[in-house]
Order: structure tokens, then C-alpha cells, then sequence
């Protein structure tokens, strides 16, 4: 099954290939590319070898084509993306923005679909007061 992933404000496509592409930033540098994997609760990703990324590092997402940043309100450790299943269904993916930090989440208009990663259960309760008021 093959998702596709948008930017919730100008819903270009960021997913090519095998990748789901971003634009990083952190306070005191220009920012790069990030490629994350497309696969939900797979937090391999890829970068270029000029920047390193450290443990626990975080980083604010922006989408590469409109630069929106990708941040949820009310939380400054979550981003989210729309991801489309291959029946067109919108979902949107929320995730955290600290390297290392497993947490991911699949969410409808009424519910959290899915979680994933040792790291979910952090953020629920910020998740609950930014989606479900």
C-alpha cells in the first residue's frame, strides 16, 4: 500500500521515491534536506553528510516547496503532514521534531487512528488539546 504525503497549506507532494522530503531549520543555521521514510513507526532518515544531526537535537520542519512550517499549535515538539491513502482518505501524520524522540501518529477528524513508537504516550495529552476540542 502506497500513502502519499502533503503539505497541509499548499498540499504539494512531498513524498518522491522512497522518501518523504522536508527542509530543516534550527536557531543559528540556514537549514538542509531531510528525507524521512514514508513507513509509519520507521524513523530511518537521511541527510546530508556536510550537517550532523545529534541525539536529541530538534528541529523545526518546513514544507521544501512553500516553506510553511509544519510545527502543531499549542506544542513546540510536534509537526504534522496530510498523508493520503491509496483510496484518496486524508489522515493527517503527526510526529515529533526531536531526533531520537519515537513518536508518531496516525489521526482521523474523531480520533487517534494509530500510534507508534516507544515515545507515543508523551504527547497525548498535548495531541488531545490540539485536535480533539
Amino acid at each position: 500500500m502506497k500513502n502519499d504525503f502533503l503539505c497541509p497549506n499548499c498540499r504539494g507532494y512531498l513524498s518522491v521515491g522512497d522518501r518523504i522530503v522536508f527542509t530543516i531549520k534550527k536557531k543559528g543555521w540556514s537549514g538542509g534536506i531531510l528525507l524521512l521514510s514514508p513507513l509509519l513507526g520507521d524513523y530511518s532518515y537521511e541527510n546530508h553528510s556536510s550537517y550532523k544531526i545529534d541525539p536529541g537535537e530538534k528541529f523545526e520542519f518546513h514544507c521544501p516547496i512553500c516553506d510553511f512550517d509544519f510545527s502543531v499549535k499549542g506544542t513546540d515538539n510536534l509537526a504534522r503532514i496530510i498523508m493520503m491513502d491509496e483510496a484518496k482518505k486524508e489522515f493527517t501524520v503527526v510526529f515529533s521534531k526531536r531526533e531520537g524522540e519515537r513518536c508518531t501518529y496516525k489521526i482521523s477528524d474523531i480520533k487517534i487512528e494509530e500510534e507508534y513508537g516507544e515515545h507515543a504516550p508523551r504527547n497525548l495529552d498535548l495531541l488531545s488539546t490540539s485536535f480533539f476540542k
